[in-house]
C-alpha cells in the first residue's frame, strides 16, 4: 500500500494540473504537462527493463510512446504563436 501510495504521489499532482489547463484551454500547458507524464512513464519502463521483467517495461514503454504522439500530434494541430501587441 506505502509503495502504492509513493507511486501516486507525483501523479495526482499532474493530472490535476491537466484537467485545469483543459478547462482553461491551454495548449501550451497541456503541450509541457503531457510531454512531462510522458516522460514519467519512461523510467518505469527502465525499471522493468533492468528487471528483466517484459510486462513492467512494456505497459510504461507503450503508454510513454502513446503520450508523446499525442503530444506531437497536439503540437502539430496548434499553432502556437506569439502575441505581440499592435499599437
Amino acid at each position: 500500500m506505502l509503495l502504492a501510495m509513493y507511486a501516486a504521489a507525483p501523479r495526482i499532482p499532474l493530472a490535476l494540473l491537466v484537467l485545469w489547463a483543459i478547462y482553461k484551454q491551454a495548449t501550451p500547458a497541456l503541450l509541457i504537462l503531457g510531454a512531462l507524464a510522458g516522460a514519467m512513464q519512461s523510467p518505469d519502463a527502465g525499471i522493468g527493463l533492468f528487471e528483466h521483467d517484459l510486462g513492467k517495461c512494456a505497459g510504461p514503454l507503450f503508454i510513454a510512446i502513446l503520450q508523446f504522439f499525442v503530444v506531437y500530434l497536439l503540437h502539430r494541430s496548434v499553432r502556437i504563436t506569439p502575441q505581440t501587441k499592435r499599437g
